[in-house]
């Protein structure tokens, strides 16, 4: 959050108008500061790009102190691909249960048995990996954080 040394007592520049446009008509627009670089509006901030926007840092907060009060926001790829494995088994388990005769015969009750094991191994999967919150695949982010 900007919090800005008041009153300031070394070198500065001000600008003050109605409106102020800066624009490089063949490269870039660069702007750095030591401590910090503050944009702030009453209204909104738009940032806009044709081919992407890179943010990179350390921690990336969306939302004020999001990484104290906040979720780490999750990996959409790595949270797809543990839901379709867990959706594949239960879609395999479903095929089998579908199988087994109103009768009770041994065969039905082995397809049970073997269908009870196959839900309990993919569970207990489940929950191993979404228990190891360092393990490499672990789907939350380590640095991007929501409120």
């Amino acid at each position: 959050m900007l919090n800005p040394q008041f009153p300031y007592k070394n070198n500065q520049i001000i600008l003050s108008s109605d409106r102020v446009v800066l624009h490089a008509k063949s490269d870039g627009i660069f702007l750095f500061g030591k401590q910090m670089v503050a944009i702030a509006s009453n209204g909104t901030v738009n940032i806009d790009a044709k081919e992407k926007i890179l943010i990179d840092s350390d921690v990336i907060e969306l939302g004020n102190d999001a990484v104290l009060r906040g979720e780490p926001v999750v990996k959409g790829y790595k949270l797809i691909n543990l839901l379709l494995e867990m959706l594949t088994t239960i879609n395999y388990c479903g095929t089998q249960l579908s199988a087994v005769s109103k009768t009770g015969d041994a065969k039905s009750w082995l397809i049970v048995q073997e269908t009870g094991i196959e839900l309990r191994n993919m569970s207990e999967r489940m929950v191993g990996l979404l228990s190891d919150t360092q393990g490499p695949n672990f789907m939350l982010s380590k640095n991007t954080f929501t409120r």
